[in-house]
């Protein structure tokens, strides 16, 4: 990515509600999976937790709450850019920053409790081989929390500017993450209000767009992310916050992310 873009990227992901509203899904599971499995929750205060492709770390101090007052985040990112920027949202101490590759992770086999991974397994070329080093690198019982773009049918420009390889259905993810040796706790589309919204989007307005403009509808090398009123905004993020409690107790059937929880066997 463009090392302009980073910064776009990061003036967003503190207050644009598809960036809020994924964080509040995504602590909700992550809170649900350290309460309900043995394995995480013997440790107490005292979680190791990865997140890998952290971006420019706006998910930092969410998951650093999430370790506990005696926990460890490591952040890991292949981008020196993102690194740098990702500094900013280091606050407190027990979060320490990595530069590396998430096919070949710089780490002993059984280091974590948890690795998250928020929209990153996309971006790899070799989705099987990425969730192997995660299985890896977590202890026996330790938890992956994954979001990924559902459903291939979307796939655009969109996702071309953002170097994906592929969007994911949820039988394929579902079997994808127990062939690499995980236990699928929840597995649950999510932003349910956006598919036809995103249909409409990608076919009949981005590709009339220009491929890389500057402008005040957010565009991150093609990749659109409109300009909403605050109070939508707010609206929006509020909305998502009720997703993420009714993810908790059940799966949705429909939406353009999904979301899961899966334990190493």
């Amino acid at each position: 990515m463009n090392p302009e873009e980073y910064g776009r990227m990061h003036d967003l992901e503190t207050h644009y509600w598809w960036f809020v509203g994924r964080r509040a899904i995504i602590s909700t599971l992550l809170r649900e999976a350290v309460a309900q499995n043995d394995a995480i929750n013997h440790r107490g205060a005292g979680l190791r937790l990865l997140d890998l492709g952290c971006g420019t770390g706006a998910n930092l101090p969410m998951l650093r709450e999430s370790a506990g007052a005696r926990g460890w985040v490591t952040a890991l990112d292949f981008s020196p850019h993102a690194l740098r920027f990702a500094r900013d949202h280091l606050g407190a101490e027990q979060i320490s920053l990595a530069q590396g590759d998430a096919l070949h992770l710089p780490f002993a086999d059984d280091s974590f409790d948890v690795v998250t991974m928020f929209d990153v397994l996309e971006h790899l070329s070799d989705d099987s081989r990425a969730l192997g080093e995660v299985r890896r690198v977590l202890r026996p019982g330790g938890a992956l929390v994954l979001s990924v773009p559902a459903y291939q049918q979307l796939w655009s420009a969109h996702d071309e500017a953002l170097h994906h390889f592929r969007r994911y259905e949820y039988r394929g993810l579902d079997h994808l993450l127990r062939v690499e040796g995980f236990q699928v706790w929840r597995l649950s589309f999510a932003m349910s209000m956006m598919p036809p919204i995103a249909w409409l989007w990608r076919r009949c307005v981005l590709p009339f767009k220009p491929r890389r403009p500057r402008d005040a509808t957010r565009h991150s090398e093609g990749a659109v992310l409109p300009a909403v009123p605050l109070a939508m905004n707010q609206a929006l993020v509020k909305y998502l916050e009720m997703e993420g409690r009714v993810i908790a107790r059940r799966p949705l059937k429909f939406g353009t992310s999904l979301v899961t929880v899966a334990f190493r066997k």
